[in-house]
């Protein structure tokens, strides 16, 4: 049976868990910390980008979960509950077994190797309970730290999407990553 309750996944230094109301204030905090390292990679990180749209986009996030076509975690740190950043799995397309996989760290924690560790949970998680085939990660070609993290998970490239993703004004190309669960059963991960 395939588990698709909100659900928690621990790591030795994070807890990642489903959006909460609660969460629009210090989301918004992290958002605004890191968002000059967010606006050229991500199409919904903008200038100004408002507490309102931030609570838009939790409403989004547990709507999305419910209908089964995104899963999206927000990353906290046990201990103090400060949030992290988010960690997602998105375009979950049923019929293929396949969904994308994205993340973000705030600016404070840069450089720890959270976005890996968040994305060892979460493929796990895709490949365990929910049964993914599949995950494939776009990643800005000037985007370097982001390609370290899906390399560091076992990853593979397989080229360049062109034109793959609006952001801001201009449609921006996409290196494709994807992992296999056969890949990561045959421990294709590459120590850091």
């Amino acid at each position: 049976m395939i588990e698709l309750a909100p659900t928690e996944l621990l790591t030795r230094r994070l807890r990642l868990r489903p959006p909460r109301r609660s969460d629009a204030a210090p989301l918004q905090e992290a958002i605004e910390e890191t968002l000059d390292q967010l606006v050229p990679y991500l199409p919904w990180a903008r200038p100004g980008h408002s507490r309102a749209e931030t609570r838009r986009y939790l409403r989004a996030s547990r709507i999305a979960w419910a209908r089964r076509t995104a899963f999206e975690f927000v990353l906290e740190a046990p201990s103090s509950g400060a949030i992290l950043g988010i960690a997602s799995l998105h375009r979950v397309d049923w019929l293929r077994h396949c969904a994308g996989m994205g993340y973000w760290v705030r600016r404070s924690r840069f450089g720890q190797g959270l976005a890996v560790e968040a994305g060892e949970a979460l493929l796990g998680h895709a490949f365990d309970a929910l049964l993914l085939h599949r995950i494939e990660a776009l990643v800005a070609p000037a985007n370097k730290p982001s390609q370290r993290v899906v390399e560091k998970l076992g990853f593979t490239c397989e080229g360049l999407a062109r034109d793959a993703e609006l952001i801001g004004s201009n449609f921006v190309d996409h290196l494709q990553y994807s992992l296999l669960e056969s890949d990561r059963l045959d421990g294709a991960r590459t120590e850091a």
